[in-house]
């Protein structure tokens, strides 16, 4: 994993990795998104008998044949030609379900015929145009999409100076022409709308007669809301460390909005999964699912397709031999005893 980081940097020029890989402010959550993962130290348990496992999760009522999500990505022809569709190609080869940003520089529709019958959400920004916003429930609708996920921590935009200091602008227009052309950070920010409520939430869905999952819950008393709000499952998430600097991480937040929530809507969790066994401590930790976003971007930007495929099915293969090192055969058993933390 960190070998294509390393190699994307060289390939990208330096305001585009900047753009993937940065964070907000001083970078401190965009860094404890990965280390508090690895606070937590996994307690295994010795002959069980795993010959046979099931890495399969339950998620929005159907089997997921593992716990993966590619996360929303914006701009993503901008780390490969490849872009969109490669990414989803990617997660469809690999059982992977794949969220397509809103911010996407491919058609949505061109998306979902190049993934077959393969699993995808639609994530959705609420611009200040909801024209936009109205076309982009459309296109969800029109190409298949199973869910709307909708990202409720971006009001307006995080102080992300990585960007400030590069003047980092899109060489590539986004679907719908939210942008003719080259943008700067704060043209974009702009583009979202600030008042944005739990009413808006619930109309969108409504109108757009599809589940809705909302992402960026950190807080256990905005979880109870969701639940009242009616929506079939919330992502916790700091949005990758890009929003609110000193913000929790994605692991350290988790425990408490699965507590809130006690199991009557799903529960996904994102932020610093990196490795296999990242998604196993997720797991036990009540997580129903995880979604994972730079490393596979990273693969797209070194190998295009291959390479997001490369990413996707070494996190898959390294959870099953998780599970089978913790003595846990399926996936679905693990639970808060197969964790500790370091002292």
């Amino acid at each position: 994993m960190n070998d294509f980081e390393a190699r994307a940097a060289e390939l990208l020029d330096e305001a585009t990795y900047g753009y993937f890989a940065g964070g907000a402010g001083d970078e401190i959550t965009l860094r404890d998104n990965v280390e508090s993962w690895r606070r937590l130290v996994l307690a295994p348990r010795v002959l069980v008998g795993v010959k046979e496992r099931d890495s399969s999760v339950t998620l929005l009522g159907r089997r997921r044949p593992h716990p993966f999500l590619v996360a929303p990505m914006a701009y993503q022809l901008g780390a490969h030609p490849d872009g969109e569709i490669g990414t989803a190609t990617a997660a469809a080869a690999t059982g992977a379900t794949y969220v397509l940003s809103s911010q996407t520089t491919t058609d949505p529709r061109e998306v979902a015929r190049a993934m077959g019958g393969a699993d995808r959400w639609m994530q959705l920004y609420v611009f200040q145009d909801r024209a936009v916003t109205d076309d982009l429930v459309q296109a969800a609708r029109e190409g298949g999409y199973e869910a709307l996920v909708i990202t409720v921590d971006f009001p307006t935009g995080g102080r992300r100076e990585r960007d400030e200091r590069s003047h980092h602008v899109l060489a590539h227009p986004t679907y719908a022409q939210l942008t003719k052309g080259p943008a700067t950070p704060a043209e974009r920010h702009a583009m979202h709308d600030p008042s944005l409520t739990w009413d808006d939430v619930a109309a969108i869905g409504e109108a757009g007669g599809l589940p809705v999952v909302l992402k960026g819950i950190l807080n256990p008393a905005d979880a109870e809301r969701a639940v009242d709000a009616g929506v079939a499952g919330l992502i916790v998430s700091n949005h990758g460390g890009r929003q609110l600097d000193t913000v929790l991480s994605g692991a350290d937040a988790l425990g408490p909005v699965v507590e809130a929530v006690d199991g009557r809507i799903d529960v996904l969790v994102d932020g610093g999964i990196r490795r296999g066994w990242d998604a196993a401590k997720a797991l036990a930790l009540g997580a129903d699912a995880v979604l994972v976003g730079r490393p596979v971007l990273w693969g797209l930007a070194c190998e295009g397709t291959a390479g997001a495929q490369q990413v996707i099915q070494q996190l898959v293969d390294e959870l099953d031999n998780a599970l089978a090192l913790l003595g846990c055969p399926r996936a679905a058993d693990l639970d808060a005893s197969f964790l500790t933390r370091r002292g």
